[in-house]
């Protein structure tokens, strides 16, 4: 679904849907292989989706340095465990430069390469569970240390039960590298999780919570 709004939206605004490059890694098999189906199925052929762990094998490479994007969009697992912290900590593309989180939870592992992956004007929107806002020990120095260097811009809580699998709430951290001057050294934080459908297995946010959500975060209003 994102793709194809993503495309209707570059051909309203005069820019051509084929001049998207596609990059993407997945460890899990069928998740891959979804993927690469959803590519064919969106006329997207030229994706170069990668089968491998990010954390421990990064596969978006160019003469040892990571490749870096103008957008990354993930969800990583949740509080992942045994998520790779031994390969991180002597990390050979110096990715963690605000540490590494516990071998308990990766989330800000996950976070930090999606960081080292942007240019200097890339945006960056990851979902990630409650518990990575306010855990304390080596992921509060995380917290600290992308916070000096002013990289975060939003924290969009959503409602509980989107997601397959896991009833808890997530929410969205925006990132950005090239904030505008009205919105530095500032986090706004957006509360949607009231704002939804309710279904029967799963809950759904409607065409008019996404685009409630991101007229607030365009006008950058309470």
């Amino acid at each position: 679904g994102m793709l194809i709004q993503s495309k209707n939206y570059l051909a309203t605004h005069g820019m051509n849907p084929a001049n998207i490059s596609l990059y993407g890694q997945e460890m899990n098999l069928s998740t891959w292989a979804i993927c690469k189906m959803n590519m064919f199925l969106h006329g997207i052929y030229n994706a170069d989706i990668r089968k491998g762990d990010t954390i421990r094998d990064p596969k978006h490479t160019e003469k040892g340095e990571l490749m870096t994007f103008d957008r990354v969009i993930a969800n990583p697992p949740f509080s992942l465990s045994k998520w790779g912290k031994n390969t991180a900590d002597n990390d050979p593309f110096g990715r963690f430069p605000y540490g590494t989180p516990p071998e308990s939870a990766g989330d800000l592992g996950f976070v930090q390469h999606m960081i080292a992956s942007l240019n200097a004007e890339g945006v960056l929107g990851v979902v990630m569970a409650h518990g990575v806002l306010f855990r304390g020990s080596s992921e509060k120095n995380i917290r600290h240390g992308i916070l000096k260097d002013d990289l975060l811009e939003a924290v969009i809580s959503l409602p509980a039960g989107l997601f397959y699998g896991t009833g808890i709430p997530a929410c969205v951290l925006v990132i950005n590298k090239n904030k505008l001057n009205l919105r530095r050294n500032k986090v706004l934080f957006i509360n949607a999780e009231f704002e939804y459908e309710e279904g029967k297995n799963q809950n759904k946010l409607r065409y008019q919570d996404i685009e409630k959500i991101v007229a607030t975060f365009d006008n950058y209003e309470e």
